[in-house]
């Protein structure tokens, strides 16, 4: 593209203040943009689908999927913004094909880093992303080499994961914990499953013992 030309830039974060955060960055950029906003997403699916953008910024809050294969024609032209709970969606998404990976914790740097280099058609990822895919690899080599004893610590869990597991071990059951904690119950079961993937636990037994 002409560095004259205006660039035609996506952003979709449910939060509103989220947004406003994501154009004032944005503008510090020095670059021509043409900014259109999504705030739900349905309307995200229609406008990255029906029409071309140069870059999407598209934010994963939560343990809950987008639909990947109807984004996946723009994920090469995507910078993926994350908070903790969206993480893994965030990196499944980088391993899909995204452009740049980052988290919300980064600075303001990290993220122009990112967002540049999907405009260079190069790829990303800030220096969270990275220490979390290395203890995942290391997580993985453990296990595969039948370290069974590994366990990585229990703060590892996201403030979601930890709480979901806390009311496990106190005795309540999917539909109780979503109705407490007003989610859906499929998304208990997702953070259920990350809990015991991060605790490196196959059962409700052995994850009270190691939380314990």
């Amino acid at each position: 593209m002409k560095p004259e030309s205006t660039l035609k830039v996506l952003v979709f974060d449910l939060h509103p203040i989220s947004r406003k955060g994501i154009r004032l960055m944005l503008d510090t950029m020095e670059l021509r943009m043409k900014v259109t906003e999504a705030s739900r997403e349905r309307q995200f699916y229609k406008l990255a689908t029906s029409q071309r953008f140069d870059l999407v910024v598209l934010s994963v809050n939560d343990v809950d999927s987008l639909n990947n294969e109807a984004i996946s024609p723009i994920l090469s032209k995507t910078a993926v913004l994350y908070t903790e709970e969206g993480a893994e969606n965030a990196m499944d998404l980088m391993a899909l094909g995204g452009g740049a990976c980052m988290s919300k914790k980064c600075n303001d740097a990290a993220l122009k880093e990112g967002i540049s280099a999907v405009l260079q058609q190069r790829r990303y990822v800030c220096a969270t992303t990275q220490a979390h895919v290395n203890a995942e690899y290391w997580r993985f080599r453990a296990i595969r080499n039948g370290a069974g004893a590994y366990r990585p610590r229990v703060r590892q869990l996201t403030s979601r994961e930890s709480e979901v597991a806390s009311l496990l071990k106190n005795g309540l059951k999917t539909g109780e914990i979503a109705d407490r904690l007003q989610i859906q119950h499929s998304t208990v079961s997702t953070l259920k499953a990350r809990a015991f993937r991060k605790l490196s636990v196959t059962n409700l037994v052995q994850a009270i013992q190691t939380l314990d």
